[in-house]
């Protein structure tokens, strides 16, 4: 199905059209992309913009609505009280979501008269944010009250078919308000960039729409969907991140793949591992490029004189080497395998005659305040022994504690690698 997007090219590639485009696509919908204005912006800040000429916005989206099966509309940054008036014309037969963009997240306007905004709200399912929605409902928020209030007010006296005050810039929860009632989307509060959520927001929810979903079914499933954009934030674009669902599976897939065959390489190491597996076992992780860590489900442990893997590889199967590698990616993201083995001070002397780059942290000097933190431990440690390196560890090693037994880690650029330093430890013989 086609979804018309009218919106603004951001050119720093995080928000407008291109998130739009992205989003749609990602959610299996075909975009129609019409330009509005060009910004003049980065990630930092918006210096201007040049909105279209409204003759030129008038043919693109008659072009297109003459030729595909359009199901509904998102109506993004508009620029000018002119470009709004003829979008509105344009698009008042069909299933409308408009995000009525007043300015930039770093303040910059970004429409020449406000007042305009008004008649694309008409027949609209608008998406305001906290402040977007204060300006237009006349409503000062400060609670989900408020955001209710501001909701019926918006739909009433503008005559919206659905409002959707966003509660980012307040609670995290979104106000829905619809065929006289309210529904209530409470958030979690995700790691990440949040620049372009309100684009991706509004352009999930008409795809949404457009696959036939009610308003309250398609404002949770977009919820969510900006959720993730956010935890797969693009760090080179201070930006979320549209594609992260398939991005997300194709990493998930080649990372499930690849440790798979490491430990059956490993596995084939059998007696000359097994003396090396500690006491609570040998675990194998393996980061993806988006962050996402996979281990094997109830380790590798000693069987008989060889070694097995308890169950499959899964995704956080292992918190200890997960934390430890994400500790580690945040100083040299180029790693993404690590595997704990007993600690043996010959096999420490071994690494080092190698060549190795082997460093320790000594968990009795460990602050009390980390102590007393809930799972501190191993962030603490791995980021006291890079430092104590001066540049990227092979191994690390600790001595244990009370309770804490001593163990070696040793991490690799990826799951071939570290099999190959654990051979070459056990000194094994190239297969």
């Amino acid at each position: 199905m086609a979804v018309l997007i009218v919106a603004g090219l951001d050119t720093g590639g995080g928000a407008g059209l291109k998130a739009d485009i992205e989003t749609v696509s990602a959610l299996g919908e075909h975009p129609l992309p019409i330009l509005t204005a060009v910004t003049y912006q980065n990630p930092e800040r918006v210096s201007g913009y040049f909105s279209i000429p409204v003759e030129a916005l008038s043919d693109q989206i008659r072009a297109v609505r003459g030729h595909f099966d359009i199901k509904a509309v998102k109506v993004g940054m508009l620029g000018s009280g002119g470009i709004a008036r003829v979008v509105a014309k344009e698009t008042e037969d069909l299933t409308r979501v408009f995000d009525p963009v007043m300015a930039s997240s770093t303040g910059e306007r970004l429409i020449d008269d406000l007042g305009s905004l008004k008649v694309l709200v008409k027949g609209s399912i608008v998406t305001p944010n906290v402040p977007e929605a204060e300006a237009l409902s006349g409503i000062e928020i400060r609670s989900i009250e408020d955001m209710r209030e501001s909701a019926r007010v918006i739909a009433q006296t503008l005559k919206a078919e659905a409002v959707i005050v966003k509660g980012g810039h307040l609670n995290l929860t979104d106000v829905l308000y619809w065929n006289g009632e309210f529904f209530e989307f409470p958030g979690e509060r995700v790691d990440g960039f949040t620049h372009g959520t309100g684009c991706a927001f509004s352009s999930a929810l008409v795809a949404f729409l457009a696959k036939g979903f009610e308003p309250p079914e398609a404002v949770e499933r977009a919820k969510r969907f900006v959720e993730g954009t956010i935890r797969f934030s693009k760090a080179e674009a201070k930006a979320v991140n549209p594609l992260w669902k398939l991005q997300r599976d194709a990493y998930r897939w080649r990372a499930r793949e690849e440790l798979e065959r490491a430990v059956q390489e490993l596995v084939k190491f059998g007696e000359k591992l097994n003396p090396h597996v500690p006491e609570v076992g040998t675990n194998f992780a393996l980061a993806t490029a988006l962050g996402e860590v996979f281990a094997v489900k109830g380790r590798i442990v000693r069987y008989g004189k060889t070694v097995k893997p308890v169950g499959p590889i899964e995704l956080n199967a292992s918190d200890h080497l997960r934390r430890a590698l994400l500790k580690m990616r945040e100083f040299y993201p180029e790693v993404r395998a690590v595997l704990n083995l007993r600690y043996s001070r010959k096999l420490v002397e071994r690494a080092e005659r190698l060549g190795f780059v082997v460093s320790f942290y000594d968990r009795r000097e460990e602050p009390e305040e980390v102590k007393r933190a809930e799972r501190g431990t191993m962030e603490w440690g791995i980021e006291r022994a890079v430092k104590r390196a001066g540049k990227r560890p092979d191994v690390i090693y600790h001595l244990g504690d009370w309770g804490k037994e001593p163990m070696i880690l040793i991490f690799g650029r990826d799951a071939r690698e570290v099999v190959e330093r654990v051979r070459v430890l056990l000194s094994l013989s190239p297969r």
